[in-house]
């Protein structure tokens, strides 16, 4: 076998990005865009010691499952890595993603709940970042091809919301007038489905920066929904996007945003969950795991700006929140006040540190929830919720190899796992978030 080879073979299955397996004479092959059980004919692109790469030459037997991608740039952008498949094929991959990471992470065949899913399955989103450059004279917004800082330009972007989509046009235009592209890194589109807010931040290299006034003027005069217009002055040269002091160009440095009849104050720093929809169905089942009835104390480990921790406090009787970013807990400080919750208190502290100030205060924790950045807890975290022994952890994670693995250590150490539930918070990407309910075993 070498490059540029073809060959006849049929998808057997799928890696964790979506690629189809394909075996020619038992040699792995991965190819982009195949589905289970489609024919094609396979032309070699790069070959590794186990593995090679392919593309599809020709689809020889397609998939009931396969439909045609909206998004006339969904190749070369690749960021939505499964809209060649349908509502099934999606639900199956994701499906069996968080199954075979059980299996390799965890050494377990898990039973997993059926995937939660929930229209809309495109403009969902209620975050975008999108680079731009200056070339030749050009300006350039979009999404950066996949291992290249080549910008894929996109008018409409089907997983945006159609008003992200449009502001993003007008301030592609308005670069372009007032001649401060070449000033501008990133913008931050921030939309709030339910209140219909919007704020734009503006990444940039310098500030103020020229006609700076008469593009803020000229894009609140366009998008009404615009409460917040910040910039976010930027001067490293590594991939950190939101560092640097932040400069208010118009109302306030926040937009708020409406969740299962709570109000949150969402920054351009804060983290809120991408798609409002699937959100409510995402903490209604965690809440739903916790088992609270008014009686609880329950430790929420990285708590963010505090929105599942305030959810949780109308059901039970303290919680408290711990989270690192300072920001993060300001704003969760502000959220509690919004929202008439005074049984949470928050503390500015790592998730390790947060859960031994728990044990060295001796508070009893009947639940613990837990929802971390994609790389997992560290062992130290994991050590002191074995420590503090809540009855119920519930565990939500967005990478389902990390939550995988911590689990197993759990497993190991006290807890019995009892759920397994994928949500789709990101239809027509490879992406998933998995709540785990695990309980401490004798309890």
């Amino acid at each position: 076998m070498k490059k540029n080879d073809t060959y006849i073979a049929r998808c057997t299955g799928y890696t964790e990005d979506g690629a189809g397996v394909v075996r020619i004479d038992g040699f792995v092959v991965f190819v982009k865009g195949l589905i289970v059980d489609e024919e094609a004919e396979i032309g070699i692109t790069a070959l590794k010691k186990n593995h090679g790469y392919g593309r599809v030459v020709k689809l020889i037997k397609p998939s009931p499952d396969r439909v045609e991608p909206p998004c006339s740039v969904s190749r070369p952008c690749g960021g939505c890595q499964l809209q060649h498949m349908n509502d099934r094929a999606q639900r199956y991959f994701k499906e069996e993603k968080v199954r075979n990471c059980f299996r390799t992470n965890a050494d377990m065949d898990a039973d997993i709940l059926p995937i939660i899913r929930t229209e809309p399955y495109y403009h969902y989103r209620n975050k975008v970042q999108v680079p731009v450059q200056f070339n030749k004279g050009e300006v350039e917004m979009g999404f950066y091809q996949n291992h290249t800082n080549r910008i894929i330009n996109y008018d409409a972007c089907d997983v945006q919301s159609e008003l992200s989509n449009r502001i993003t046009v007008f301030l592609k235009e308005q670069f372009a007038r007032f001649g401060c592209a070449a000033n501008v890194r990133h913008v931050l589109i921030k939309h709030a489905h339910v209140t219909n807010q919007v704020m734009i931040v503006l990444i940039v290299r310098r500030h103020p920066f020229d006609r700076e006034d008469e593009l803020v003027e000229k894009t609140v005069q366009a998008f009404p929904e615009v409460r917040s217009m910040t910039a976010i002055e930027n001067r490293r040269e590594d991939n950190v996007i939101l560092d640097g002091k932040e400069y208010i160009l118009y109302g306030e440095p926040y937009i708020e945003e409406e969740l299962l009849d709570c109000r949150f104050r969402i920054s351009a720093r804060s983290f809120f969950q991408i798609n409002p929809y699937a959100t409510k169905l995402l903490y209604a089942k965690a809440l739903e795991f916790a088992g609270l009835t008014g009686r609880e104390t329950v430790i929420d480990l990285y708590c963010g700006t505090g929105t599942i921790g305030i959810l949780a406090a109308k059901h039970a009787k303290k919680v408290y929140g711990i989270e690192i970013v300072a920001d993060a807990v300001k704003d969760a400080k502000v959220n509690a006040r919004i929202n008439g919750v005074e049984n949470i208190e928050f503390l500015n502290m790592d998730a390790s540190h947060g859960a031994q100030a728990v044990l060295r205060s001796k508070i009893k924790a009947d639940a613990v929830i837990v929802d971390p950045p994609r790389k997992g807890c560290s062992r130290d975290t994991l050590d002191a919720i074995v420590k503090i022994a809540p009855k119920r952890l519930v565990y939500v994670s967005c990478d389902p190899a990390t939550l995988a693995r911590d689990v197993k250590i759990l497993m190991e150490n006290g807890f019995s796992l009892e759920k397994i539930q994928p949500v789709d918070m990101f239809p027509q990407t490879v992406h998933i978030e998995t709540i785990v309910l695990l309980q401490r075993q004798n309890s």
